[in-house]
């Protein structure tokens, strides 16, 4: 690692983001996952779109003091770091992107859970969150105890009020007027990385301009939307070799020229 800046890693829609593999790979930069309102073994508190953002700054306040640190967003997560270095540019050092939502085209289950009543949404959020093997297979995730193990933890760690509550507050943002020009403007004033799981990427929808403004593009070779899940030790290096491309990178060059297929 080029510096030793704390990374801080935000989840998406299911937590916790915390994989110790991942974590190894990033020595020896101190990582932290926060658990986000009502995430975890924490009290039950409603969702909404600032006090999210609200949670992650805390967070990066009591553990990082006054910063800077590396925010790692996964899915829905991104939305909430690229807001946090809007708001508060002196605590981020950069922005990694992990399939994050860049627009409502990005919001795939998230848009549709949104538009239901409560009980369609308990109902359909509750037959999600009890089906680890959907979730593997859905995302043709190899199926092993192993990964068993972590698709019951990553779907046992929230709610289903929470989900629903999640989605309708990204479902809002990122279909404003002013989302876009938010990312702009983070992308502009310092490193922004993106990472894409190689079976998930064409999913993602990044505009041309992010493409080209972005310090990094990696794709990770065999890899679907849950990356960290399925390959977390190689997530982790894949995101320290991102990283390292920090101190290269400046508002006319290190772009997307460092674009590549990460295998290891």
């Amino acid at each position: 690692m080029s510096d030793c800046f704390p990374i801080v890693f935000v989840h998406g829609l299911f937590g916790p983001f915390a994989e110790q593999e991942t974590f190894a790979q990033l020595d020896p930069a101190l990582c932290t996952a926060p658990d986000l309102n009502g995430y975890g073994p924490g009290p039950d508190r409603p969702v909404t779109l600032a006090g999210q953002v609200a949670s992650l700054r805390a967070h990066v306040e009591k553990e990082h003091g006054d910063g800077p640190v590396h925010l790692v967003g996964h899915s829905i997560g991104s939305v909430y770091a690229f807001m946090l270095a809007n708001q508060s540019p002196w605590l981020v050092a950069s922005v990694t992107s992990v399939e994050g939502n860049f627009s409502l085209a990005d919001a795939f289950w998230s848009r549709s859970i949104a538009a239901m009543s409560e009980d369609e949404a308990r109902l359909s959020i509750e037959s999600r969150l009890s089906d680890p093997l959907g979730l593997l297979t859905g995302d043709d995730i190899p199926v092993t105890d192993e990964n068993l193990a972590r698709a019951r933890e990553a779907l046992a760690y929230q709610p289903w009020r929470t989900v629903w509550e999640s989605a309708k507050a990204i479902v809002g943002a990122t279909s404003g007027p002013d989302y876009e020009g938010l990312l702009r403007s983070v992308f502009a004033s310092r490193p922004v990385h993106l990472i894409a799981g190689q079976r998930s990427s064409e999913y993602w929808h990044v505009p041309d301009w992010a493409r080209e403004q972005a310090a990094t593009f990696t794709t990770l070779a065999g890899a679907g939307h849950c990356m960290m899940l399925e390959q977390p030790a190689p997530f982790g290096r894949a995101l320290a070799a991102a990283l390292e491309a920090v101190t290269h990178w400046s508002s006319d060059c290190g772009r997307a020229r460092n674009s590549r297929i990460w295998t290891a």
